[in-house]
């Protein structure tokens, strides 16, 4: 025991010095801790609220529930079993015959697409507002009728178990074979034409690019098959080659592209209608085939491109000034205290602000029953129709002009990148939807998301200075807050082009629409009498980036204190009048008037910079407290004019863009300006704007729907190589409270600073 207890008393030792310097840890943390606190009730005190963030996680958090309130489910996409069933359904369907599209060929009659309808929105009011009855949910099914060269669409409901399909008739009653959306049953014939055309090729082909198509490997044509019609009632389709299994292939376009038709009518069997090689025309490839071998024609040759991080690769490219010049991290956002929004489904509330979002298959996002403090103000404001035309030689510039909800919009939105796309604290949400190759469900995971975001930007600020004091520096106080929003975004990307959608809520009451247009630019062969049209942007392969126009229309339902609403413009005008202190002389100064527009023909708005204006939505029975009546204003610097005359041809698929703000009267079989089957035939569309409107129905104290136009003109430069970049290309569509409050609401938020001497 003795020999033992020299050791024990070192082992005690040993811990009566840590349990110490365990002891004095805590009591600097204690100190530190209450050194914070202290801190922090001056820093209050100095700014006169709550250092909080807005919500306290720790006694209120935040919740993402995967399975919404029955209420709000009224909006939910299509869920896997209602599409699963609803395709059962209509196979079973003893009058159509259908067949599944694994097993259709062109004649065959088969399921096309499928979405959820909403009801009519009288019907989701009673029952969101007034405890009526749910909605039957039903969804609208297009069906393809090959045998007999026709396209139906369906009602189809109840869900999930449906029992009825009822045709839709009216405006969508008939709807013309060839202006169906190109699908892979008609693909699978046609590109068996195409391979029977490049097979005849081959030795063009081959000694023109070194890249052909039957029997490949790693030397394959890629092809994009585009239908655009090029007269009413016909139907033509263009294929477009690249260069394939290469990064970058949109870049790598060659100078051979096939046009195919149906000359007998419709229904009629594909042909070959023309072939371009190197900016000349032919009739069939056997005519191009003689002439290239008896030497008739221009030739061309295309070296094979070049592997590494060079153009069109996206690898970072090699330099001796790389950028950033160490490896420190960009700067990120975080949520110290959590999240500060609760999602309940497809619901998202967010301080004063709550809303439903979707994602419809034809046209993307879609925001639903969008309310302040529980108030609505407007029940649908929705992502329409994007329109891309473009200008160039024959016969891209006849060809290349598209409307891309042809391509069912919805389902071309892919898995965003957290950190990237999105960033790493958002939420994030799958698209589900009837996939169109396959015939079944398809879940994109991670397709929106949604996030709070620090703008880097004050929302409002004022130093109040002694200004004309001897101390300019002196000050009474200083506030503002910082502008931090809610959004909700995904990406669509469409072939070569990517758009970012994003809607935007502020603490202030303005709804925000944006969108960005990032992606590869589309590349045409290039020549010196095609200089009006592009840009060459390749050299060693002679291609030029094309000018063309970008068009996004956008649906603004507004209910501000109910459905009876009125729009008015505030025209701003110059009034000139004798100088009131300077004899002999003019006083001119602004002013503005108020212009009810009492019918649709009146609220056709074409932007006019000589004629600057508000416009205006408003209730006229509702108040704010003195007096003014409350309304929300639609306001965008990215108005772009439409150059094409109204009424010409292809103009009348987008007849939506003549003008940059429409106002119509609701109507339920007026629900959206896109259309799937325009992008083939541009001539007859099923769904024509101009038909909103031509009955110039009164709009005074009516259920209004505003459709606002954004665009820009792009001339793509070398710099939009290998993608085109965000910054110049981002449009933005507000929609701003005008004496909707008695003052601005963000005063309430907790968010905000003061700072006194």
């Amino acid at each position: 025991m003795a020999t033992q207890s020299p050791r024990l008393w070192q082992i005690l030792t040993v811990v009566f010095l840590l349990i110490s310097l365990a002891l004095a840890i805590a009591l600097i943390v204690v100190a530190l801790e209450l050194t914070e606190d202290r801190e922090s009730k001056q820093a209050a005190a100095r700014v006169g609220s709550s250092p909080s963030t807005g919500n306290d996680v720790s006694k209120k958090p935040t919740t993402v529930k995967v399975t919404p309130d029955m209420k709000s489910r009224v909006f939910d996409d299509l869920t896997v079993a209602e599409l699963e069933n609803i395709r059962e359904y209509m196979l079973r369907h003893s009058g159509l015959n259908l067949v599944p599209i694994e097993n259709a060929n062109v004649s065959s009659n088969y399921v096309f697409l499928m979405d959820l309808h909403l009801p009519d929105k009288a019907d989701v009011l009673r029952h969101l507002d007034a405890s009526g009855a749910a909605p039957a949910r039903r969804a609208r099914v297009v069906v393809y009728m090959g045998s007999s060269s026709g396209i139906r669409e369906y009602l189809v409901g109840p869900l999930p178990n449906p029992s009825e399909a009822k045709f839709i008739g009216g405006q969508r009653g008939r709807i013309a074979w060839n202006s169906r959306p190109i699908d892979i049953v008609e693909q699978r014939e046609l590109v068996a034409l195409f391979r029977n055309v490049t097979e005849t090729l081959y030795p063009v082909l081959k000694e023109s690019y070194n890249y052909w198509f039957h029997n490949c490997t790693d030397r394959c044509l890629f092809f994009a098959p585009i239908p655009r019609a090029l007269e009413a009632m016909k139907r033509h389709i263009i294929f477009l080659t690249n260069m394939a299994q290469i990064d970058g292939y949109y870049l790598y376009t060659l100078s051979f592209s096939v046009i195919f038709d149906y000359p007998q009518g419709v229904g009629g069997k594909p042909a070959v209608f023309k072939v371009y090689y190197n900016d000349q025309r032919f009739d069939s490839a056997e005519e191009l085939l003689q002439k290239y071998n008896n030497n008739q024609i221009s030739k061309e040759t295309y070296s094979l491109p070049q592997t590494g991080a060079t153009y069109g690769s996206p690898e970072r490219r090699p330099n001796d000034r790389e950028t950033p010049k160490s490896s420190r991290r960009m700067p990120e956002q975080i949520e110290p205290d959590g999240k500060r929004y609760d999602v309940n489904g497809q619901r998202v509330e967010y301080m004063d602000w709550s809303f439903n979002f979707r994602m419809r298959t034809v046209s993307g996002l879609q925001l639903l029953d969008i309310r302040h403090r529980g108030e609505r103000v407007a029940y649908e404001i929705s992502m329409q129709d994007v329109a891309v035309y473009y200008g160039g030689k024959e016969p891209y510039g006849v060809f290349i002009n598209y409307i891309d909800v042809g391509w069912a919009l919805g389902t071309e939105h892919f898995p965003l990148v957290k950190g990237l796309d999105c960033p790493k604290h958002a939420v994030f949400f799958d698209n589900t939807f009837y996939k169109l190759q396959s015939g079944k469900p398809k879940t994109i995971k991670n397709a929106i998301c949604v996030f709070e975001h620090n703008n880097g930007i004050p929302l409002r600020r004022h130093f109040s200075s002694d200004f004309f004091g001897a101390e300019q520096d002196d000050f009474a106080y200083v506030f503002g807050m910082v502008d931090t929003v809610v959004v909700v975004r995904a990406i669509a990307t469409v072939w070569n082009y990517d758009y970012i959608f994003d809607y935007v809520f502020h603490h202030n009451g303005v709804i925000e629409v944006r969108v960005a247009s990032t992606g590869y630019v589309e590349v045409f062969p290039f020549s010196d009498d095609g200089k009006i049209y592009a840009n060459l942007v390749n050299r060693e392969y002679n291609v030029g980036a094309n000018i063309h126009h970008h068009m996004f229309n956008f649906k603004l339902d507004f209910d501000i204190g109910g459905l009876n609403n009125r729009f008015e413009t505030w025209d701003i005008k110059t009034e000139d009048k004798p100088h009131p202190l300077v004899p002999g002389q003019k006083w001119i100064q602004k002013f503005f008037e108020r212009n009810l527009k009492r019918t649709e023909e009146e609220a056709r708005i074409k932007y006019n910079f000589d004629k600057p204006k508000y416009y205006v939505i408003y209730n006229a029975e509702k108040n704010n407290s003195i007096g003014y009546h409350r309304g929300y204003r639609i306001h965008s610097d990215s108005f772009s004019k439409m150059m094409l005359p109204e009424g010409w041809r292809i103009e009348n698929a987008i007849s939506w863009a003549r003008q940059q703000v429409a106002v119509t009267k609701y109507k339920e079989d007026e629900r959206t300006t896109a259309a799937i089957y325009t992008q083939a035939d541009p001539f007859l569309p099923v769904v024509k704007f101009e038909r909103f409107y031509s009955d110039n129905e009164n709009i005074v104290d009516e259920d209004l729907v505003v459709w606002a136009t954004m665009g820009l003109h792009h001339i793509p430069g070398m710099e939009d190589v290998p993608v085109t970049t965000t910054p110049g290309k981002q449009l933005s569509l507000v929609l701003a409270p005008l004496n909707y409050f008695d003052e601005d609401p963000s005063m309430r938020s907790r968010d905000g600073i003061v700072i006194r001497p």
